[in-house]
């Protein structure tokens, strides 16, 4: 066999391995896209599944604490401003004169419930609100004044991802995929026996998303709720 054909038959060899190397390396780029695609979709899923976890802990809290309400006002002979939220974790609920147990939400004689904290990936662990100062929306009577303001449950700076599930499973419609904007900003104060009307919790954009709803979940528009933070609240007695 001459050079010639020697020299042919390696530059053949040469180009067919360049060949299998670049179907390899195809092939590995494939599998490494598939792998990625996967894990991504897999993290997706998973952030999906702890929302609907967290939503369905903050609901079924939320359910618990306006039971105990209902059942203290029938059984215990609780009035509107007898309700305490008084406990050993968050101070500032203390009424004066003192509240007795049996009106107690936190008390094994009241509600029989004891106050848990927020989970940390929910909010970051900020603690609920309960204040007299707001009005439902269609609940209740409607007179922009204390003696129609609402007992509601808040639970500040939800992540968006939460606040959307807790809507969906409530079904609070709107134009932004389950995701309304409060109107205005909205009272904190700790019950402690007062009720004092500061607003009326309502969408900003007249879609009445919030309208007869006990419980939601909006996002803040104006000091000291901003855009971008999102609360959940739960009517607790309305009046």
């Amino acid at each position: 066999m001459s050079c010639y054909s020697d020299l042919m038959i390696h530059e053949d060899r040469q180009k067919g391995n360049v060949l299998v190397i670049i179907l390899i390396a195809v092939a590995l780029f494939a599998a490494l896209s598939f792998v990625v695609s996967k894990m991504m979709r897999g993290s997706a899923d998973i952030g999906r599944e702890k929302s609907g976890i967290y939503a369905s802990e903050i609901l079924t809290y939320a359910q618990s604490l306006s039971e105990a309400v209902k059942m203290m006002r029938i059984s215990n002979g609780c009035e509107d401003t007898d309700i305490s939220f008084e406990n050993n974790i968050v101070a500032g609920y203390e009424h004066s004169p003192v509240a007795t147990n049996d009106c107690k939400i936190f008390h094994a004689s009241g509600g029989g419930l004891s106050y848990i904290r927020p989970n940390d990936d929910a909010n970051g662990g900020v603690d609920w609100i309960f204040t007299g100062d707001n009005d439902g929306y269609d609940i209740g009577t409607q007179c922009n004044s204390d003696t129609c303001s609402d007992l509601i449950a808040i639970l500040p700076e939800i992540s968006l991802e939460i606040c959307k599930e807790i809507n969906k499973r409530l079904n609070v419609s709107s134009a932004n995929n389950y995701m309304t904007q409060e109107d205005d900003s909205f009272a904190v104060v700790k019950f402690q026996d007062t009720y004092s009307y500061s607003a009326r919790l309502e969408d900003n954009a007249g879609l009445a998303a919030l309208n007869g709803q006990y419980s939601g979940c909006f996002e803040g528009n104006s000091v000291p709720q901003s855009a971008n933070t999102y609360y959940f609240y739960q009517v607790l007695l309305e009046r």
